[in-house]
């Protein structure tokens, strides 16, 4: 499935929480037709925010000879290489410093993408910001570097700025044998856009609609028996988003496929498994509820060429079926997210 570009960087933003990054005069205009090319200028324009506002600093312990005593005094270290003799003593101290594990982070991702296949102009931008980082150490970034990172409130746009940055770690593929960096087209990836797809769909009913009130509850087995031991086997009941108001509830869950309908004897059906997913949420909700709002499932699945509605009347539960085409301009998306959820 080959989302455009440009509305995937808006299905990310949504996802992130970061809407107010986005600009979607500015997205259309650069054009860009590779994902490579559009996350690398992103992040160039987030890099240049950073250094025009001033990049963040912290406190890093440094441990040397210094003339007096600075900080905390290492006697021992002092007295064994005879410092005194030189009028120094070794000691450990504190200072505030732009070397910190978040700038380190940034500056390795833009050599990163320097190693890449991007546009011209862009690589010379990158390049130009991957030097004004002169005072932050270039390390190589594992994974686990960026859950090591602690920002605090006022660091937002380096929440959006590492969130770029783990997205072009995870898709960076290293050629065996010639060594050449790739970016992998992560829109063939039905497990990382599902995640996204979901998020996304969650994240702008919170934002865009005030009708509902958006959650992802747990929905409890009803009228479950067994021994503790037992129940504690059954699995967790989850769906991807609830929408309630006091006239109206919808147990949403989002899916990505390429082909999101099978096909038998040449006839395009909906996913049994999918649907017996939706009923069990539905049901059981409806049965652990009963006082509450009439309850409906709901599957929705993007799409960019076959659209598909669809509804049921099963074990008497209302299931609605939907496409979402993502092949459209983000306005005509966004409309007909808001006509999904109207009565």
């Amino acid at each position: 499935m080959k989302i455009p570009v440009q509305n995937i960087y808006f299905l990310l933003l949504y996802a992130w929480d970061h809407v107010a990054e986005g600009d979607e005069a500015a997205v259309a205009a650069h054009g860009h037709t590779r994902l490579q090319d559009l996350f690398a200028n992103v992040l160039a324009d987030t890099t240049a925010r950073l250094l025009a506002r001033g990049l963040d600093r912290g406190y890093l312990t440094e441990e040397e000879p210094v003339r007096g005593v600075r900080g905390k005094l290492d006697l021992a270290t002092t007295l064994k290489r005879n410092l005194t003799a030189q009028a120094q003593t070794h000691c450990r101290y504190d200072e505030l410093r732009y070397d910190v594990l978040h700038n380190r982070i940034l500056k390795a991702t833009l050599r990163n993408l320097l190693d890449l296949d991007v546009e011209e102009s862009i690589r010379a931008r990158v390049r130009r910001l991957y030097r004004k980082l002169d005072g932050v150490a270039d390390i190589r970034v594992v994974s686990r570097d960026f859950g090591r990172v602690q920002l605090h409130r006022n660091n937002r746009l380096y929440d959006f700025a590492l969130r770029l940055c783990r997205l072009i770690h995870e898709n960076l593929m290293i050629e065996p044998g010639t060594g050449e960096a790739r970016f992998r087209d992560f829109r063939a990836d039905e497990q990382q856009m599902g995640a996204v797809f979901e998020e996304f769909v969650r994240s702008f009913f919170k934002r865009e609609q005030g009708r509902f009130r958006v959650s992802r509850p747990h929905i409890p087995w009803h009228d479950a028996q067994g021994t503790d031991y037992d129940l504690e086997r059954l699995p967790t009941m989850r769906s991807d988003i609830v929408l309630e108001s006091p006239e109206r509830c919808i147990v949403l869950d989002t899916k990505f496929y390429h082909e999101p309908l099978t096909s038998r004897f040449g006839t395009r059906k909906v996913r049994s498994d999918h649907l017996y997913q939706i009923l069990a949420y539905v049901g059981n909700r409806t049965a652990s509820e009963k006082h509450g709002a009439p309850h409906e499932g709901m599957l929705l699945y993007p799409v960019v060429d076959e659209a598909f509605t669809f509804d049921f009347r099963l074990k008497g539960e209302q299931v609605r079926v939907r496409s979402l085409n993502l092949d459209q301009p983000w306005p005509a998306i966004h409309t007909d997210l808001l006509r999904l959820i109207e009565a």
